[in-house]
């Protein structure tokens, strides 16, 4: 059931998509990464579909069942009060029809925006018509449900390499564009892009741009200037943290517990921290 604590966090969160200024998003793979970046004072929140899956113990990668995510969604809605997006992936179906009714499953479950991609396993893209179907699809649901949520399109165009240079950001460019015109609020184009190429794909994609924090793409200042306006940080701090874990797994295998010992983060100032 969709709530008006639902329905004012869609419009926040879609009022953010429209405001001429950029925002970093940060991507929790579970419920308590969601508590701390809401306690951090971002004014939205989104999931990473690698994180969820390897808090799953699974490679990414379209693993996770759909009914994972739809709990995992409510779980941490209930949780916070900060707008969530959530990686949808694909949107688990084929046909039109059947990702407009997954995705109605995730607004019901919580969520106030997400991300579809057009990226296969195989490294190919999906059909431009068959993905411009799939969001005029879900757009209906903004009416039908009447919640002004955000479809973020995503184009695998650059992370799967499709093309050469010039030609891949065409490519990237007619699919923003063609998403867009379907009812995409939001275009994200994920990879490692050097400022030539977001200048290009701001200037020439006509709605608001989203990338991924990056070893390229990393100052804020400066990717606003160059006209974006959303930066997902994807992965990377589930995959940092996950790394020193199991750094510290093999420690422990060898008998060393001094890292482990040795953390302020103190059973009290956990239980403290998470009482909410």
């Amino acid at each position: 059931m969709i709530t008006e604590k639902q329905r004012k966090q869609a419009r926040i969160f879609s009022e953010m998509h429209k405001a001429e200024r950029l925002f970093v998003l940060p991507n929790a793979w579970d419920v308590g990464s969601a508590v701390i970046f809401e306690q951090a004072g971002f004014a939205a929140i989104a999931t990473t579909s690698a994180g969820v899956a390897h808090s799953l113990g699974l490679p990414d990668g379209e693993q996770i069942a759909k009914e994972d995510i739809l709990d995992l969604t409510k779980r941490i809605a209930e949780r916070i009060d900060t707008p969530l997006s959530v990686d949808f992936e694909r949107g688990f179906g084929v046909a039109a029809g059947e990702v407009k009714n997954s995705v109605a499953q995730l607004l019901e479950a919580g969520a106030v925006g997400f991300n579809l991609e057009d990226g296969l396993a195989d490294g190919s893209l999906t059909p431009i018509g068959l993905q411009v179907e799939k969001i005029q699809a879900i757009c209906e649901l903004k009416q039908e449900l009447e919640l002004d949520f955000v479809v973020n399109a995503r184009t695998c165009t650059y992370l799967h390499d499709t093309a050469g240079g010039e030609e891949m950001l065409d490519i990237a460019v007619q699919r923003g564009n063609a998403y867009l015109g379907a009812g995409a609020d939001c275009v994200f184009v994920p990879g490692f892009l050097d400022e030539a190429t977001v200048r290009a794909l701001a200037s020439r994609i006509q709605g608001p741009l989203n990338i991924l924090l990056t070893n390229t793409t990393h100052d804020f200042a400066r990717l606003e200037a160059l006209g974006v306006r959303r930066v997902s940080i994807g992965s990377a701090l589930a995959r940092k943290l996950y790394g020193e874990a199991i750094e510290l797994a093999e420690q422990l295998k060898a008998g060393v517990t001094k890292d482990m010992r040795d953390t302020p983060f103190s059973l009290s100032k956990s239980n403290e921290y998470f009482l909410r």
